[in-house]
């Protein structure tokens, strides 16, 4: 159950920034919906999602993290299992070819959006023992790695390079802040390097390859694989300092912008609200993630340091990413703005992540002021 005693110690700014975010989703993605003429189911599915989530972070809050860590390892094969029947039974969800989604009943279910968080809880608890503190080798390096590999393969055939890309993003301030050697962090960036061209030409497929000789030269292709990016951009730049006005997108309304109510879903914000509002929601998300990572030092056990860090870097990859790639700054890859987007695997699973964030941050004053135990 629930310790009263933390009540006072529940950060309310993180839960208010987050649900800002969520409150101008939900009336971007009504929008963005009008076209397909189910734009209120849209937001009654959204919001719903957006309920269960905020009872899954309240969740999350009610065990202690450090017990929640003791399973993080049984936790993460599970979602690993479901990545491996992703790929023998998956499906490609509503209007999409790809082999992400399984499809449990009418809910589809995206196993690599929780991938992500499992394998954030897991290595936080790995890393727990302060004897590994500036002492990481490649030996003990091994098990992290497998444990990440293996998930990014799986996510990598389905295929979702956006979020295959995310989970080394994740690894790698997490095994710097475990006190990786500064030799073998050089080794394993040179490595990296030189199977680069390896991975262009055996890792990647086809039309990823494109999608990032596209993003030199969009025009190449205008109809074809240039067309998101194209698209995208007009769409954003139409919208001026000011933007057209709520519910007056022409990119969205006349359906030239695709994937608009998930991936693009900041591209039509910015349509209706200029550029203006687009600083206004970067401002927001800068916000969320500053406080996210507020007195992180402060906290005296180091798996919940490592796990702060790990949930603010997953936020702040697809955030980067997602902005990035419908500005042309970045190659299309299917990545969702976290709260904005529509899609109930990825509001649960960012829920989660804040859930945890709320919970380490509860549970510091044991240290700081020994009020109370577990």
């Amino acid at each position: 159950m629930f310790d009263r005693r933390l009540w006072p110690f529940i950060d309310w700014v993180l839960i208010s920034l987050v649900f800002s975010v969520c409150f101008v989703g939900f009336f971007s993605i009504y929008s963005a919906a009008v076209s397909y003429g189910h734009e209120t189911s849209y937001f009654q599915r959204q919001f719903l999602w957006f309920i269960m989530g905020v009872l899954v972070m309240a969740g999350m809050t009610v065990v202690d993290y450090r017990l929640i860590g003791q399973v993080s390892f049984w936790l993460h094969v599970l979602v690993t299992l479901l990545l491996v029947l992703t790929l023998i039974y998956g499906t490609g969800g509503p209007g999409s070819r790809v082999q992400r989604w399984l499809k449990v009943g009418p809910v589809f279910l995206q196993a690599s959006e929780f991938a992500k968080f499992t394998l954030v809880l897991y290595l936080a608890h790995y890393f727990r023992d302060s004897r590994r503190i500036g002492d990481l080798g490649f030996k003990e390096l091994v098990w992290p790695l497998a444990v990440t590999l293996v998930p990014f393969v799986l996510i990598l055939r389905q295929p979702d390079l956006g979020t295959a890309m995310v989970l080394l993003v994740v690894t790698t301030p997490v095994i710097f802040l475990a006190g990786l050697r500064y030799k073998v962090m050089g080794v394993v960036s040179g490595l990296g390097l030189v199977s680069t061209p390896f991975a262009w030409f055996y890792v990647l497929k086809p039309y990823q390859r494109n999608r990032i000789l596209t993003l030199i030269d969009p025009e190449t292709d205008p109809l074809g694989k240039g067309y998101h990016i194209i698209q995208s951009k007009i769409a954003v730049g139409s919208g001026g300092i000011w933007g057209k006005g709520y519910l007056e997108g022409t990119q969205a309304y006349l359906n030239f912008l695709p994937a608009r109510h998930t991936d693009f879903i900041f591209s039509v914000f910015t349509e209706e609200w200029g550029f203006v509002g687009g600083t206004g929601l970067v401002t927001l998300y800068i916000m969320l993630i500053l406080w996210c990572l507020k007195d992180i030092g402060k906290t005296k056990d180091r798996s919940g340091t490592i796990l702060t860090l790990g949930v603010t870097t997953i936020l702040l990859a697809q955030i980067t990413i997602n902005i990035g790639m419908v500005i042309g700054l970045l190659p299309v890859v299917g990545m969702p703005l976290p709260f904005m987007s529509y899609g109930g695997s990825a509001m649960l699973s960012h829920m989660i992540g804040i859930g945890l964030i709320l919970n380490v941050r509860m549970r510091r004053s044991e240290y700081q002021k020994g009020s109370f135990a577990v």
